[in-house]
């Protein structure tokens, strides 16, 4: 595990939110500011966040280095993945508070907040490092669009009612020719989230593997699998499809695939730093919001 900040360290706080204007929001954002600001810490605001705080604050953007220790996302996953893609990039953790409905990353709740927060910033938590995807759409040789993805990269068809033809390689080596509704290529985090519907397996998060599982695949044969997360994947479609791809970056950035096109899949440079409090249990979360292990 990396070693942990000193509690002084984390003075200066950005807070990010889903810039909608929601009262179960503006109050806990309230609830919040107020709580660190009686700690005496620095707070800024990511720029879509300030119209829902109680009183003005300095802001940062996601294009520059912002200087901050802590990074707080306050919404559902959602909102933490957008926070933890930008802090990534300078090495700053983040924490979430729960407003969302399941909430896999986003384990604070409005109400054990003021309690969470303190122990945090008197440096009682757990920290994890969770890798992310790195996706680029190649055409003749120049790339296209460049991505980073925490949970998935995801290739399926655009027409919702036709299977696309592809071809998969990891690490430069052929592995099939699939017809299908598309393909998740998912991180450990990412496990619980699409590719989980897609029939793929639950990974504990600090496996470095990324899971590979076929939406809604034209043979039984096809079934996902789990590849070391330093291969490089490349997905092609066939020039015999009819049909266009659609390439999405956690459900959040998307882009066409046309027939010739490559999506090339690897490992991020930059890994998320995510903070819980100290009690945190991955398997306790699971039982919780998936009632994993739960007799029927």
């Amino acid at each position: 595990m990396p070693p942990r900040p000193a509690a002084h360290e984390f003075n200066r706080i950005g807070l990010f939110a889903k810039p909608i204007d929601d009262p179960r929001l503006r109050q806990t954002l309230a609830a919040l500011v107020a709580h660190l600001e009686s700690r005496q810490r620095y707070l800024m605001a990511e720029a879509g966040t300030l119209p829902l705080l109680p009183h003005p604050l300095p802001s940062f953007t996601l294009a520059d280095q912002p200087v901050l220790d802590l990074a707080i996302a306050v919404g559902g996953d959602g909102t933490l993945l957008n926070a933890a893609r930008a802090a990534a990039r300078w090495g700053v953790p983040v924490v979430g508070v729960n407003l969302g409905r399941l909430g896999f990353l986003v384990d604070i709740s409005p109400d054990e907040m003021p309690g969470c927060l303190d122990q945090l910033l008197a440096g009682h938590y757990l920290e994890e490092r969770r890798f992310m995807l790195d996706g680029a759409i190649m055409r003749d040789g120049a790339v296209l669009t460049r991505a980073v993805a925490f949970n998935d990269v995801v290739f399926k068809v655009r027409d919702v009612v036709r299977m696309v033809e592809f071809s998969i390689r990891i690490d430069g080596r052929h592995v099939n020719t699939q017809r299908s509704d598309g393909l998740v290529v998912s991180t450990p985090a990412g496990s619980t989230a699409y590719a989980l519907s897609a029939g793929g397996p639950l990974l504990a998060p600090d496996l470095h593997a990324m899971v590979l599982a076929p939406i809604c695949p034209h043979t039984l044969s096809q079934r996902p699998i789990v590849v070391n997360a330093d291969s490089v994947i490349e997905i092609r479609p066939t020039p015999q499809t009819r049909n266009l791809g659609l390439v999405s970056f956690d459900g959040q950035v998307n882009r066409e695939l046309e027939p010739g096109d490559t999506l090339i899949i690897r490992r991020g440079l930059h890994d998320a730093r995510l903070l819980h409090p100290a009690d945190h249990d991955y398997f306790h979360i699971l039982r919780a919001k998936l009632k994993w292990g739960e007799q029927i």
